[in-house]
């Protein structure tokens, strides 16, 4: 058992890999039933996390079908320590040093991110403004 499979043990959450993949299918089919969201954000936020969980579902049922040990370890981590979800700063260490290759491209994806979130608000504050 690794760490991230005992720490989820330790809480009452179901951290299994079928329960995982159940959870995310069904994200995804509640992302995309009717009534949408009408504001233009929030639907696009509600399709993009649709769309992530739909993807999410049909590589933890490869990593299952080939890997069990794998699933077992990403549902754990997924649940996170304490049955909350996963712990961000060990996951922008794994992004790091999986994805990025370094912290200053990571530190960039970040800034990156923040520019990106103050146009979201940005356009969010004059959507609403123009329907007021």
């Amino acid at each position: 058992m690794t760490d991230a499979t005992a720490e989820a043990a330790d809480t009452d959450v179901d951290a299994s890999p079928g329960t995982l993949r159940t959870d995310l299918a069904q994200l995804h089919l509640r992302a995309s039933v009717s009534p949408l969201p009408k504001h233009p954000a929030a639907m696009g936020w509600q399709m993009t996390a649709g769309s992530l969980a739909a993807l999410a579902s049909r590589l933890l049922d490869v990593v299952q079908s080939t890997a069990p040990d794998k699933a077992a370890e990403i549902a754990a981590w997924f649940a996170g320590p304490f049955g909350d979800g996963p712990d961000l700063e060990e996951h922008h260490d794994w992004v790091t040093d999986h994805v990025a290759g370094s912290w200053d491209v990571t530190e960039a994806w970040i800034q990156e991110a923040r520019q990106l979130a103050v146009q979201a608000q940005q356009a969010t504050a004059h959507h609403e403004t123009k329907e007021n």
